[in-house]
């Protein structure tokens, strides 16, 4: 069910041409595996990363997104 709505939130973030560019950051933490999605406004590309709870040594993964046609 949470891989649903990542998913959707990716697919809104790749979809709205009319609210500029997205950048969205699922955080996961690496204990309980929940996830929280947050998505911003920014100048620039359509953006997504996945990152671990705490900060931590992995750093930040950056996500293909993929335009729908």
């Amino acid at each position: 069910m949470r891989k649903v709505a990542i998913c959707g939130a990716l697919a809104l973030a790749t979809l709205s041409a009319s609210a500029g560019a997205e950048t969205v950051i699922v955080y996961t933490d690496p204990m309980t595996l929940e996830r929280k999605v947050v998505v911003t406004e920014t100048g620039g590309p359509d953006r997504a990363y996945h990152c671990f709870l705490p900060p931590s040594s992995l750093g930040c993964q950056k996500i293909s997104l993929r335009r729908a046609r």
